[in-house]
């Protein structure tokens, strides 16, 4: 007698993403993920201001090292952790390869485009990336999006525009390399999306050896880059190599590798909308670090993106009130239901077994 464990038919993992919402404890780990991310992205700014030297432009440069480091940083953690061995035994697919060299790309591009232009018209060119990230999870994922979902992007991207000055603000003037940044920045948000888009691929790999290959993946985008562009870093001083140092960690190892974890965990349109509280942090640390002004309008629009972010969890814990599953027929939202066992089969081990007969 042979023991047969049945099994769902399913296309490959790289082909087919897993779109169905995540279990409680799971999704709270990604929005907590996902603001930390955001806080940590929040002080790039800072942080690329004071590593970088007067005159020459080194972003790309520094967006290699935050890569390299990262890739470091989740290598130790690996080691640590006894998780080596899932290097060898989970499989890279391309939309693993795609997800960190297009990462990579946008951060860089994004640096790029924050020298030649206005840093409040880079953040929201880079920050249209969310935004193509949901219209890809809806045309590509089939990913459903809700009335709530809608207002929540719409009203956190209003309130960027406020929070960064573009609206009711005065005119500024235009360099001569502005229409290079601006296509920069748009280049920028795009590959942003992409990536954001690909992390809803391959939810089955671990959130440590994804975060792993996104560096790896990162470093050999922006190497290309470096490469080509072969920024100046000797005017670089002790001091600037040590906020760079604080840069790979703060706005690398730990922003990136929660990225991860969160577009693991969440839907599109939540990784979207929460998203968008790193410009409420870039705002209060240029005024508390660099003292800039924030006006009212930019104090209105950090309010807008922040009642955007609550928005996401206040309608998921309305819908998970009792009752509330009951009237969508016993399962959540967008969720298969639960597998059973038809008659005649026995659990074993927790798992549905029948008995066949055989060699």
């Amino acid at each position: 007698m042979a023991v047969v464990t049945p099994s769902r038919p399913h296309a490959p993992a790289a082909l087919v993403p897993e779109v169905r919402d995540a279990p409680r404890s799971h999704r709270r780990l990604g929005l907590l993920a996902i603001v930390v991310s955001a806080a940590a992205m929040g002080t790039a700014g800072m942080f690329g201001r004071l590593a970088a030297p007067p005159g020459p432009v080194v972003g790309e440069a520094l967006t290699l090292g935050r890569m390299l480091v990262g890739a470091l940083g989740m290598l130790v953690v690996l080691a640590a952790t006894r998780h080596l061995g899932r290097l060898r035994r989970t499989r890279v697919t391309p939309s693993v390869v795609l997800g960190g060299v297009l990462l990579g790309l946008s951060l860089a591009t994004y640096l790029s485009s924050a020298v030649l232009v206005d840093l409040t018209l880079a953040v929201v060119l880079h920050y249209l990336g969310p935004v193509v990230a949901t219209v890809l999870a809806v045309t590509v994922l089939k990913e459903r999006v809700g009335p709530a979902d809608v207002v929540s992007l719409v009203v956190a991207f209003a309130g960027m525009l406020l929070a960064a000055g573009l609206v009711g603000g005065t005119p500024r003037p235009v360099s001569d390399g502005h229409a290079l940044g601006v296509g920069l920045g748009i280049a920028s948000g795009v590959l942003y999306g992409g990536a954001l888009l690909c992390y809803r691929y391959r939810t089955d790999m671990p959130s440590d050896v994804r975060s792993f290959w996104t560096f790896v993946f990162g470093a050999v985008g922006t190497g290309a880059m470096v490469a080509i562009t072969r920024p100046d870093v000797s005017g670089m001083t002790a001091t600037h190599w040590a906020w760079a140092g604080a840069f790979f960690l703060v706005c690398g190892v730990l922003a990136l590798s929660l990225l991860v974890v969160a577009g693991k965990h969440l839907r599109a349109v939540e990784l979207s909308s929460l998203s968008y509280l790193e410009v409420v942090v870039a705002v209060m640390v240029g005024a508390a670090v660099f003292g800039e002004a924030v006006s009212a309008l930019a104090a209105a629009g950090v309010a807008l993106v922040v009642a955007s972010a609550l928005l996401p969890v206040l309608t998921a814990r309305a819908g998970r009130r009792p009752g509330s599953q009951a009237r969508r027929g016993g399962t959540a939202a967008g969720a298969a239901p639960a597998w059973s066992p038809r008659p005649g089969r026995r659990r074993v081990g927790g798992q549905a077994r029948v008995k066949v007969s055989g060699s």
